[in-house]
């Protein structure tokens, strides 16, 4: 019998945007707590709520279509 190796295949891409989000955030002295430690993915923002929308503006600004 073959010993099998199962390989976990991770899309980074949530990772680096949410990354990209918390250095964005940090310009509007707002913060994001990041854990995608052991398959979790959570995020949470720390900062003044309307600021959400000028921090998710200036990171789509990075991505044009």
């Amino acid at each position: 019998m073959a010993n099998k190796i199962v390989i976990a295949c991770e899309d980074t891409n949530a990772e680096v945007l949410a990354r990209i989000v918390k250095a964005t955030s940090h310009k509007y002295d707002c913060s994001m707590e990041i854990d995608f430690s052991d398959g979790n993915r959570t995020t949470r923002f720390v900062g003044d709520e309307t600021l959400k929308h000028h921090i998710a503006e200036e990171v789509r600004s990075l991505f044009p279509v």
